[in-house]
Protein backbone atom coordinates (compact mmCIF):
# COMPACT_ATOMS: atom_id res chain seq x y z
CA UNK A 1 0.00 0.00 0.00
CA UNK A 2 1.12 3.80 -0.79
CA UNK A 3 1.75 6.38 1.33
CA UNK A 4 -1.17 8.22 0.72
CA UNK A 5 -3.75 5.20 0.63
CA UNK A 6 -2.80 4.24 4.38
CA UNK A 7 -3.46 8.05 5.36
CA UNK A 8 -6.83 8.29 4.05
CA UNK A 9 -8.10 4.98 6.18
CA UNK A 10 -6.27 6.10 9.31
CA UNK A 11 -8.32 10.13 8.78
CA UNK A 12 -11.66 7.82 7.94
CA UNK A 13 -11.25 6.05 10.81
CA UNK A 14 -10.70 8.70 12.88
CA UNK A 15 -13.36 11.09 11.80
CA UNK A 16 -15.68 7.88 12.18
CA UNK A 17 -14.49 8.11 15.91
CA UNK A 18 -15.14 11.61 16.66
CA UNK A 19 -18.92 11.27 15.30
CA UNK A 20 -19.76 8.21 17.59
CA UNK A 21 -18.16 10.44 20.67
CA UNK A 22 -20.69 13.21 19.06
CA UNK A 23 -23.60 11.48 19.18
CA UNK A 24 -23.24 9.08 22.27
CA UNK A 25 -24.28 11.45 25.21
CA UNK A 26 -27.30 12.99 23.07
CA UNK A 27 -28.65 9.30 22.88
CA UNK A 28 -28.17 8.99 26.56
CA UNK A 29 -29.67 11.89 27.75
CA UNK A 30 -32.85 11.15 25.26
CA UNK A 31 -33.05 7.62 26.91
CA UNK A 32 -32.85 8.96 30.41
CA UNK A 33 -35.79 11.61 29.29
CA UNK A 34 -38.14 8.91 27.58
CA UNK A 35 -37.60 6.73 30.70
CA UNK A 36 -38.48 9.85 33.38
CA UNK A 37 -41.54 10.57 31.43
CA UNK A 38 -42.64 7.03 31.07
CA UNK A 39 -42.35 6.65 35.09
CA UNK A 40 -44.53 10.00 35.60
CA UNK A 41 -47.10 8.81 33.22
CA UNK A 42 -47.23 5.60 35.41
CA UNK A 43 -47.45 7.02 38.60
CA UNK A 44 -49.87 9.15 37.08
CA UNK A 45 -51.94 6.02 35.81
CA UNK A 46 -51.36 4.38 39.27
CA UNK A 47 -52.95 7.03 40.96
CA UNK A 48 -55.94 6.84 39.01
CA UNK A 49 -56.24 2.83 39.48
CA UNK A 50 -55.74 3.76 43.69
CA UNK A 51 -58.62 6.14 43.42
CA UNK A 52 -60.88 4.05 41.47
CA UNK A 53 -60.12 1.01 44.18
CA UNK A 54 -60.88 3.01 47.03
CA UNK A 55 -64.23 4.42 45.78
CA UNK A 56 -65.07 0.83 44.42
CA UNK A 57 -64.55 -0.73 47.66
CA UNK A 58 -66.42 1.71 49.49
CA UNK A 59 -69.20 1.08 47.25
CA UNK A 60 -68.99 -2.42 47.95
CA UNK A 61 -69.06 -2.27 51.28
CA UNK A 62 -71.46 0.21 51.65
CA UNK A 63 -73.75 -2.54 49.44
CA UNK A 64 -72.63 -4.93 51.75
CA UNK A 65 -73.55 -3.62 54.88
CA UNK A 66 -75.78 -1.31 54.75
CA UNK A 67 -79.90 -2.04 54.91
CA UNK A 68 -81.52 -3.69 52.05
CA UNK A 69 -84.45 -5.29 51.59
CA UNK A 70 -84.56 -9.01 50.70
CA UNK A 71 -87.31 -9.99 47.61
CA UNK A 72 -88.43 -13.29 47.14
CA UNK A 73 -89.98 -13.63 43.98
CA UNK A 74 -90.75 -9.88 43.70
CA UNK A 75 -92.02 -9.53 47.18
CA UNK A 76 -90.22 -8.19 50.13
CA UNK A 77 -90.01 -10.16 52.95
CA UNK A 78 -87.13 -8.82 55.21
CA UNK A 79 -85.11 -5.91 55.76
CA UNK A 80 -81.59 -7.73 56.58
CA UNK A 81 -78.23 -4.71 57.96
CA UNK A 82 -76.72 -6.27 54.52
CA UNK A 83 -76.39 -8.10 51.35
CA UNK A 84 -73.99 -10.23 53.16
CA UNK A 85 -76.14 -10.93 56.27
CA UNK A 86 -79.02 -12.09 54.15
CA UNK A 87 -77.02 -14.53 52.34
CA UNK A 88 -75.41 -15.71 55.70
CA UNK A 89 -79.29 -16.35 56.87
CA UNK A 90 -80.07 -17.85 53.82
CA UNK A 91 -77.28 -20.48 54.01
CA UNK A 92 -77.99 -20.93 58.23
CA UNK A 93 -82.09 -21.36 56.94
CA UNK A 94 -81.15 -24.01 54.63
CA UNK A 95 -78.50 -26.13 56.84
CA UNK A 96 -81.20 -25.67 59.60
CA UNK A 97 -83.90 -27.10 57.83
CA UNK A 98 -82.05 -30.22 56.65
CA UNK A 99 -81.17 -30.95 60.33
CA UNK A 100 -85.04 -30.44 61.16
CA UNK A 101 -86.18 -32.47 58.42
CA UNK A 102 -83.45 -34.98 58.69
CA UNK A 103 -82.83 -35.05 54.55
CA UNK A 104 -81.14 -32.82 52.24
CA UNK A 105 -82.45 -29.43 51.32
CA UNK A 106 -81.24 -28.88 47.70
CA UNK A 107 -81.79 -24.94 47.85
CA UNK A 108 -84.34 -22.19 47.12
CA UNK A 109 -86.57 -22.14 44.00
CA UNK A 110 -87.50 -18.64 45.17
CA UNK A 111 -85.97 -15.92 42.95
CA UNK A 112 -84.27 -13.65 45.40
CA UNK A 113 -82.92 -10.04 45.08
CA UNK A 114 -82.00 -7.16 46.71
CA UNK A 115 -83.14 -3.81 47.18
CA UNK A 116 -81.64 -1.02 49.10
CA UNK A 117 -83.32 0.59 51.66
CA UNK A 118 -84.15 3.98 52.61
CA UNK A 119 -82.99 6.01 55.50
CA UNK A 120 -85.16 5.73 58.17
CA UNK A 121 -87.28 2.18 57.12
CA UNK A 122 -87.10 0.42 60.32
CA UNK A 123 -85.16 -1.66 62.58
CA UNK A 124 -82.66 -4.76 60.21
CA UNK A 125 -83.79 -8.10 61.68
CA UNK A 126 -81.69 -9.77 64.03
CA UNK A 127 -79.84 -13.02 62.52
CA UNK A 128 -82.04 -15.36 64.23
CA UNK A 129 -85.01 -14.13 63.17
CA UNK A 130 -83.84 -13.26 59.76
CA UNK A 131 -83.05 -16.87 59.44
CA UNK A 132 -86.56 -17.60 60.86
CA UNK A 133 -88.24 -16.01 57.65
CA UNK A 134 -85.77 -17.34 55.15
CA UNK A 135 -87.00 -20.78 56.37
CA UNK A 136 -90.13 -19.78 56.48
CA UNK A 137 -91.06 -17.54 53.34
CA UNK A 138 -88.15 -19.08 51.24
CA UNK A 139 -90.02 -22.01 49.29
CA UNK A 140 -87.51 -24.76 49.72
CA UNK A 141 -86.55 -27.92 47.19
CA UNK A 142 -86.05 -31.14 48.48
CA UNK A 143 -85.42 -34.85 47.33
CA UNK A 144 -88.73 -36.62 47.41
CA UNK A 145 -90.68 -39.89 47.29
CA UNK A 146 -93.81 -39.20 45.09
CA UNK A 147 -96.87 -41.56 45.35
CA UNK A 148 -97.96 -41.54 42.22
CA UNK A 149 -101.30 -43.19 40.88
CA UNK A 150 -102.09 -43.23 37.53
CA UNK A 151 -99.10 -41.18 36.43
CA UNK A 152 -100.27 -38.41 38.51
CA UNK A 153 -98.47 -36.87 41.88
CA UNK A 154 -100.60 -37.30 44.76
CA UNK A 155 -98.32 -37.22 47.77
CA UNK A 156 -95.14 -36.67 48.89
CA UNK A 157 -93.08 -38.00 51.37
CA UNK A 158 -89.43 -38.19 52.95
CA UNK A 159 -87.77 -41.10 51.75
CA UNK A 160 -88.84 -44.39 49.74
CA UNK A 161 -88.59 -46.31 52.93
CA UNK A 162 -91.67 -44.12 54.39
CA UNK A 163 -93.55 -44.22 51.06
CA UNK A 164 -92.99 -48.34 50.90
CA UNK A 165 -94.11 -48.19 54.62
CA UNK A 166 -97.31 -45.90 53.53
CA UNK A 167 -98.59 -48.23 50.86
CA UNK A 168 -98.39 -51.47 53.61
CA UNK A 169 -100.20 -49.62 56.01
CA UNK A 170 -103.44 -48.84 52.87
CA UNK A 171 -103.34 -52.52 52.70
CA UNK A 172 -104.22 -53.20 55.82
CA UNK A 173 -106.41 -50.36 56.65
CA UNK A 174 -109.71 -51.48 55.37
CA UNK A 175 -109.46 -54.80 57.21
CA UNK A 176 -112.19 -55.38 59.96
CA UNK A 177 -110.43 -54.54 63.48
CA UNK A 178 -113.06 -56.38 66.25
CA UNK A 179 -110.54 -58.67 67.83
CA UNK A 180 -110.65 -60.93 65.08
CA UNK A 181 -107.19 -63.02 63.58
CA UNK A 182 -106.80 -60.98 60.13
CA UNK A 183 -104.57 -62.88 57.60
CA UNK A 184 -104.55 -61.40 54.10
CA UNK A 185 -104.24 -63.58 50.99
CA UNK A 186 -103.88 -61.20 48.46
CA UNK A 187 -104.00 -57.43 47.87
CA UNK A 188 -103.75 -55.07 45.16
CA UNK A 189 -104.30 -51.36 44.02
CA UNK A 190 -106.96 -51.28 41.27
CA UNK A 191 -105.22 -47.97 40.03
CA UNK A 192 -101.44 -47.83 38.68
CA UNK A 193 -99.59 -47.18 42.04
CA UNK A 194 -95.78 -46.13 41.86
CA UNK A 195 -93.16 -44.65 44.06
CA UNK A 196 -91.27 -42.05 42.25
CA UNK A 197 -88.30 -39.99 43.10
CA UNK A 198 -88.59 -36.50 42.22
CA UNK A 199 -87.75 -32.72 43.47
CA UNK A 200 -89.90 -31.05 45.15
CA UNK A 201 -90.66 -28.87 47.74
CA UNK A 202 -90.33 -29.21 51.69
CA UNK A 203 -94.06 -27.84 51.51
CA UNK A 204 -95.36 -30.57 50.05
CA UNK A 205 -93.65 -33.14 52.42
CA UNK A 206 -96.42 -35.32 54.79
CA UNK A 207 -95.99 -37.63 57.31
CA UNK A 208 -97.18 -40.97 56.62
CA UNK A 209 -100.15 -40.28 58.87
CA UNK A 210 -101.64 -37.54 56.75
CA UNK A 211 -100.84 -38.98 53.70
CA UNK A 212 -102.77 -42.07 54.65
CA UNK A 213 -105.67 -39.60 55.91
CA UNK A 214 -105.78 -37.78 52.26
CA UNK A 215 -105.49 -41.05 49.96
CA UNK A 216 -108.23 -42.91 52.58
CA UNK A 217 -110.50 -40.02 53.12
CA UNK A 218 -110.06 -38.73 49.43
CA UNK A 219 -111.16 -35.07 48.33
CA UNK A 220 -113.76 -33.37 46.96
CA UNK A 221 -114.28 -33.00 43.94
CA UNK A 222 -117.43 -31.81 41.39
CA UNK A 223 -119.53 -34.13 39.31
CA UNK A 224 -122.67 -33.97 36.83
CA UNK A 225 -126.06 -35.04 38.11
CA UNK A 226 -129.05 -35.68 35.42
CA UNK A 227 -132.65 -35.06 37.10
CA UNK A 228 -134.63 -38.14 36.40
CA UNK A 229 -138.04 -38.23 36.47
CA UNK A 230 -139.96 -38.10 39.59
CA UNK A 231 -136.88 -36.49 41.58
CA UNK A 232 -136.79 -33.14 43.69
CA UNK A 233 -133.98 -31.04 45.55
CA UNK A 234 -135.09 -32.78 48.70
CA UNK A 235 -134.76 -36.49 47.37
CA UNK A 236 -131.42 -35.39 45.76
CA UNK A 237 -130.18 -33.45 48.89
CA UNK A 238 -131.27 -36.54 51.07
CA UNK A 239 -129.64 -39.15 48.86
CA UNK A 240 -125.77 -37.26 48.95
CA UNK A 241 -126.37 -36.07 52.11
CA UNK A 242 -126.58 -32.54 51.82
CA UNK A 243 -128.80 -30.13 52.50
CA UNK A 244 -130.99 -28.09 50.27
CA UNK A 245 -129.31 -25.11 51.19
CA UNK A 246 -125.95 -26.84 50.39
CA UNK A 247 -127.36 -27.94 46.95
CA UNK A 248 -128.17 -24.96 46.03
CA UNK A 249 -125.33 -23.24 46.81
CA UNK A 250 -123.43 -25.70 44.64
CA UNK A 251 -125.84 -24.66 41.97
CA UNK A 252 -126.29 -20.72 41.66
CA UNK A 253 -127.73 -20.64 38.27
CA UNK A 254 -130.99 -22.90 39.89
CA UNK A 255 -134.45 -20.56 40.10
CA UNK A 256 -136.62 -21.78 42.72
CA UNK A 257 -136.67 -24.92 43.55
CA UNK A 258 -138.67 -26.57 40.54
CA UNK A 259 -136.65 -29.06 38.53
CA UNK A 260 -137.52 -30.67 35.40
CA UNK A 261 -136.10 -33.94 34.24
CA UNK A 262 -133.03 -33.71 31.96
CA UNK A 263 -131.43 -30.88 34.18
CA UNK A 264 -127.91 -30.61 34.63
CA UNK A 265 -126.66 -30.38 38.55
CA UNK A 266 -123.22 -29.88 39.86
CA UNK A 267 -122.76 -32.00 42.99
CA UNK A 268 -119.53 -32.82 45.23
CA UNK A 269 -118.41 -36.22 46.17
CA UNK A 270 -115.86 -37.50 47.76
CA UNK A 271 -114.00 -40.79 47.69
CA UNK A 272 -110.70 -42.36 48.13
CA UNK A 273 -107.71 -41.57 46.15
CA UNK A 274 -106.63 -45.43 45.76
CA UNK A 275 -108.56 -48.99 46.18
CA UNK A 276 -107.89 -51.76 47.78
CA UNK A 277 -108.78 -54.65 46.56
CA UNK A 278 -107.98 -57.88 49.04
CA UNK A 279 -108.91 -61.26 50.26
CA UNK A 280 -108.66 -62.14 53.53
CA UNK A 281 -109.37 -64.71 56.11
CA UNK A 282 -110.72 -63.70 59.21
CA UNK A 283 -111.08 -66.12 62.47
CA UNK A 284 -113.42 -64.24 64.80
CA UNK A 285 -115.61 -66.05 67.72
CA UNK A 286 -119.46 -65.00 67.53
CA UNK A 287 -122.60 -65.13 69.83
CA UNK A 288 -125.04 -67.93 68.89
CA UNK A 289 -128.45 -66.61 69.66
CA UNK A 290 -130.63 -68.53 72.13
CA UNK A 291 -133.85 -70.03 71.02
CA UNK A 292 -137.51 -68.68 72.76
CA UNK A 293 -139.75 -71.72 73.77
CA UNK A 294 -143.09 -70.89 74.69
CA UNK A 295 -145.44 -73.23 76.95
CA UNK A 296 -149.29 -73.14 77.16
CA UNK A 297 -150.01 -72.34 81.14
CA UNK A 298 -154.09 -72.42 82.12
CA UNK A 299 -153.55 -70.45 85.32
CA UNK A 300 -152.17 -67.12 83.55
CA UNK A 301 -154.64 -64.79 81.82
CA UNK A 302 -154.83 -64.85 78.00
CA UNK A 303 -152.43 -62.35 76.22
CA UNK A 304 -150.19 -62.50 79.63
CA UNK A 305 -146.49 -63.99 79.49
CA UNK A 306 -144.40 -64.95 82.37
CA UNK A 307 -140.37 -66.13 82.08
CA UNK A 308 -139.94 -69.62 83.09
CA UNK A 309 -136.29 -69.63 82.24
CA UNK A 310 -133.97 -66.87 81.02
CA UNK A 311 -132.40 -67.78 77.98
CA UNK A 312 -128.59 -67.67 77.40
CA UNK A 313 -126.31 -66.59 73.88
CA UNK A 314 -123.56 -69.74 72.95
CA UNK A 315 -120.78 -68.97 71.53
CA UNK A 316 -119.40 -70.66 68.51
CA UNK A 317 -115.73 -69.69 65.91
CA UNK A 318 -115.75 -69.19 62.58
CA UNK A 319 -113.32 -68.57 59.72
CA UNK A 320 -114.40 -66.34 56.98
CA UNK A 321 -112.89 -65.16 53.36
CA UNK A 322 -113.60 -61.93 52.90
CA UNK A 323 -113.17 -60.41 49.42
CA UNK A 324 -112.94 -56.70 50.16
CA UNK A 325 -112.92 -53.17 47.87
CA UNK A 326 -111.95 -50.96 50.80
CA UNK A 327 -114.28 -50.91 53.45
CA UNK A 328 -116.92 -52.48 51.04
CA UNK A 329 -117.25 -55.85 52.16
CA UNK A 330 -117.99 -57.49 48.28
CA UNK A 331 -118.49 -61.50 49.72
CA UNK A 332 -118.39 -63.20 53.05
CA UNK A 333 -117.49 -67.23 52.55
CA UNK A 334 -117.66 -69.52 55.43
CA UNK A 335 -114.31 -71.82 55.22
CA UNK A 336 -115.11 -73.29 58.99
CA UNK A 337 -116.82 -73.17 62.12
CA UNK A 338 -116.90 -74.88 65.46
CA UNK A 339 -119.49 -74.38 68.33
CA UNK A 340 -117.08 -73.19 71.48
CA UNK A 341 -120.75 -72.91 74.56
CA UNK A 342 -124.01 -74.39 73.26
CA UNK A 343 -126.74 -71.51 73.70
CA UNK A 344 -129.54 -72.37 76.34
CA UNK A 345 -133.30 -71.56 75.30
CA UNK A 346 -135.35 -68.81 76.84
CA UNK A 347 -138.55 -70.29 78.31
CA UNK A 348 -141.80 -68.42 78.72
CA UNK A 349 -144.99 -69.21 80.23
CA UNK A 350 -147.64 -68.18 77.86
CA UNK A 351 -151.11 -67.31 79.35
CA UNK A 352 -154.33 -69.42 77.95
CA UNK A 353 -156.80 -68.35 80.74
CA UNK A 354 -160.12 -66.82 79.18
CA UNK A 355 -161.67 -64.25 81.60
CA UNK A 356 -165.77 -63.42 81.06
CA UNK A 357 -166.61 -59.93 81.73
CA UNK A 358 -169.72 -59.65 83.79
CA UNK A 359 -171.83 -57.32 85.21
CA UNK A 360 -173.40 -59.20 87.57
CA UNK A 361 -172.17 -58.17 91.55
CA UNK A 362 -170.44 -60.14 93.87
CA UNK A 363 -166.35 -58.82 93.72
CA UNK A 364 -164.98 -56.46 95.88
CA UNK A 365 -164.19 -53.67 93.39
CA UNK A 366 -165.71 -49.92 93.16
CA UNK A 367 -166.49 -50.69 89.53
CA UNK A 368 -168.97 -52.89 87.39
CA UNK A 369 -168.46 -54.40 84.02
CA UNK A 370 -169.13 -51.80 80.97
CA UNK A 371 -169.94 -55.02 78.88
CA UNK A 372 -170.32 -58.32 78.67
CA UNK A 373 -167.59 -60.47 76.77
CA UNK A 374 -164.21 -61.89 76.55
CA UNK A 375 -161.08 -60.46 77.02
CA UNK A 376 -158.82 -60.03 74.18
CA UNK A 377 -156.26 -57.89 75.03
CA UNK A 378 -155.13 -57.63 78.76
CA UNK A 379 -153.92 -54.31 80.42
CA UNK A 380 -149.68 -53.41 79.54
CA UNK A 381 -149.06 -49.51 79.84
CA UNK A 382 -145.40 -50.95 79.48
CA UNK A 383 -145.78 -52.09 76.33
CA UNK A 384 -148.26 -49.40 75.04
CA UNK A 385 -152.13 -51.30 76.18
CA UNK A 386 -153.53 -48.83 78.78
CA UNK A 387 -156.83 -50.75 79.20
CA UNK A 388 -158.25 -53.70 78.38
CA UNK A 389 -160.24 -54.93 75.20
CA UNK A 390 -163.14 -56.39 75.96
CA UNK A 391 -164.43 -58.07 72.57
CA UNK A 392 -167.92 -57.40 71.70
CA UNK A 393 -170.60 -57.10 68.85
CA UNK A 394 -171.14 -53.36 67.07
CA UNK A 395 -174.53 -51.51 68.57
CA UNK A 396 -174.54 -53.33 71.71
CA UNK A 397 -175.03 -51.17 74.89
CA UNK A 398 -171.97 -49.60 77.14
CA UNK A 399 -172.67 -48.89 80.25
CA UNK A 400 -171.58 -46.60 82.86
CA UNK A 401 -169.18 -48.79 85.23
CA UNK A 402 -170.12 -46.12 88.09
CA UNK A 403 -171.92 -43.08 88.77
CA UNK A 404 -169.91 -39.71 87.99
CA UNK A 405 -170.56 -37.07 85.21
CA UNK A 406 -169.83 -36.92 81.40
CA UNK A 407 -166.72 -35.05 81.39
CA UNK A 408 -165.70 -35.97 77.44
CA UNK A 409 -168.07 -37.16 74.43
CA UNK A 410 -166.83 -36.99 70.98
CA UNK A 411 -163.97 -37.73 69.04
CA UNK A 412 -160.28 -38.81 70.30
CA UNK A 413 -158.03 -39.36 67.38
CA UNK A 414 -156.72 -43.05 67.63
CA UNK A 415 -159.56 -43.60 70.29
CA UNK A 416 -162.43 -42.85 67.71
CA UNK A 417 -165.35 -42.44 69.20
CA UNK A 418 -165.12 -42.03 73.11
CA UNK A 419 -166.93 -40.90 76.65
CA UNK A 420 -165.06 -40.46 79.60
CA UNK A 421 -166.34 -39.58 82.96
CA UNK A 422 -165.20 -38.52 86.25
CA UNK A 423 -166.43 -40.87 89.19
CA UNK A 424 -164.93 -37.92 91.82
CA UNK A 425 -161.63 -38.83 94.20
CA UNK A 426 -159.45 -38.68 90.98
CA UNK A 427 -161.17 -41.72 89.12
CA UNK A 428 -162.11 -41.62 85.35
CA UNK A 429 -163.14 -44.54 83.18
CA UNK A 430 -162.96 -44.20 79.28
CA UNK A 431 -164.85 -46.11 76.74
CA UNK A 432 -163.36 -46.21 73.32
CA UNK A 433 -163.96 -46.91 69.82
CA UNK A 434 -167.99 -46.43 70.08
CA UNK A 435 -170.07 -46.90 67.49
CA UNK A 436 -172.14 -44.15 68.37
CA UNK A 437 -172.34 -42.02 71.76
CA UNK A 438 -175.74 -41.56 73.58
CA UNK A 439 -174.46 -38.95 76.22
CA UNK A 440 -173.20 -35.07 76.58
CA UNK A 441 -170.71 -33.47 78.26
CA UNK A 442 -171.56 -32.84 81.97
CA UNK A 443 -174.35 -35.32 82.16
CA UNK A 444 -174.47 -36.92 85.17
CA UNK A 445 -175.31 -40.38 84.66
CA UNK A 446 -175.93 -43.51 87.21
CA UNK A 447 -174.06 -47.06 87.50
CA UNK A 448 -175.09 -49.08 84.51
CA UNK A 449 -176.34 -45.98 82.43
CA UNK A 450 -176.27 -46.85 78.64
CA UNK A 451 -173.07 -44.05 77.33
CA UNK A 452 -173.26 -45.64 73.62
CA UNK A 453 -173.09 -48.39 71.69
CA UNK A 454 -170.04 -51.14 70.76
CA UNK A 455 -167.87 -50.21 67.34
CA UNK A 456 -164.77 -49.89 65.80
CA UNK A 457 -163.98 -46.40 65.35
CA UNK A 458 -160.59 -45.04 65.39
CA UNK A 459 -157.64 -47.28 65.40
CA UNK A 460 -159.22 -50.78 65.64
CA UNK A 461 -158.90 -53.60 63.96
CA UNK A 462 -162.82 -54.56 65.14
CA UNK A 463 -165.73 -54.21 66.82
CA UNK A 464 -164.82 -54.17 70.58
CA UNK A 465 -164.84 -51.72 73.64
CA UNK A 466 -161.37 -50.53 74.69
CA UNK A 467 -161.85 -49.42 78.84
CA UNK A 468 -159.77 -47.59 81.04
CA UNK A 469 -159.45 -47.08 84.83
CA UNK A 470 -157.40 -44.08 85.20
CA UNK A 471 -156.53 -42.94 89.01
CA UNK A 472 -155.40 -38.96 88.95
CA UNK A 473 -154.81 -39.44 85.83
CA UNK A 474 -152.50 -42.40 86.04
CA UNK A 475 -153.13 -45.49 83.77
CA UNK A 476 -154.14 -48.09 86.30
CA UNK A 477 -155.16 -52.17 85.39
CA UNK A 478 -159.31 -52.11 85.34
CA UNK A 479 -159.03 -55.52 86.88
CA UNK A 480 -158.13 -54.30 89.65
CA UNK A 481 -161.48 -51.64 89.72
CA UNK A 482 -163.93 -53.85 88.59
CA UNK A 483 -166.19 -56.57 90.51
Amino acid sequence: MDRNAWALKVRIALVTSIHKLKTKPRLLYDKIAGNLRLRRGMVKIGAIILGLSIIGGGTYYYLENSPIYLLADGEQIALAAGKNQAEKAIVLAQNELAAELGTSVLGTSSKLSWERAGLGKGQPLSQDKLVAVCKNKLDWTTDTSAIMIDGKPVVYLASREEAQKLLEDLQTFYLPDDGAEIKIENSEFKEDVQIVAVQGSIQQLQTREEALTLLTQGQEEIVEHTVQKGESLWTIARENDLTVAELQEMNPSLKGTYLQPGDILNLTKIEPLVTVASTATMTIEEKVPYKVVYENDSSIWTGQQKVKEEGKNGTREVTYRLTLANDLELERQVLAQKVITEPQAKIVRKGTKVMVASRGSGGSGPLKWPIRGKITSSYGAGRGHTGIDIDGSTGDPVFAAGSGTVIFAGWKGNYGKCVDVDHGQGLTTRYAHLNAIDVSVGQKVSTQSVLGKVGFTGRSTGSHLHFEVRVNGRYKNPLNYLD
